[in-house]
């Protein structure tokens, strides 16, 4: 009885390490597009982020123009860094790049919530290396099911 309890042992642990091996290595962009346990940015980051948006970049914009299928499909194939440094270099209109780095990405975060990116507990760093990683456009998202945010303005 112990040397069939063995075999039926030693066949089980031969299945789960083929089924282990069988699985693919994930690609970098499926890592790039998954957040960290914590999540992209904080909710603190993009409600102060919705502030600053609605102080200055209400002006001129809508909250519509930063989300939705429109929005994907402008930045398919870009990142967050690239939109993060369009804007630096582009906002305001009347005085561009005059908000702080930190100011930037808490804008930044606000659209990431606007489309549904992953919250966690840390904060969007304005970096390069951490805004690279993230790619924006269909499909790129970790989304949120079902929090809606409705708000034009």
């Amino acid at each position: 009885m112990p040397q069939r309890m063995l075999i039926v042992a030693a066949a089980a642990l031969a299945v789960l390490l083929g089924c282990a091996t069988a699985v693919e290595a994930p690609t970098p962009t499926a890592v790039a597009r998954q957040p960290s346990a914590l999540g992209f940015y904080s909710l603190e980051q993009a409600a102060r982020g919705r502030r600053k948006f609605r102080q200055v970049c209400s002006e001129c914009h809508f909250v519509s123009e930063f989300r939705g299928p429109d929005f994907e499909s402008e930045w398919q194939r870009q990142t967050v860094w690239d939109l993060f440094r369009q804007v630096v270099r582009t906002m305001p209109e009347d005085n561009p790049g005059s908000l702080t780095q930190q100011t930037y990405a808490d804008v930044i975060a606000y659209i990431l919530q606007l489309n549904e990116y992953a919250s966690g507990d840390a904060e969007l760093v304005p970096s390069q290396d951490a805004m690279d990683a993230i790619p924006l456009g269909p499909g790129a998202a970790n989304r949120n099911p079902g929090k809606e945010l409705r708000d034009d303005r």
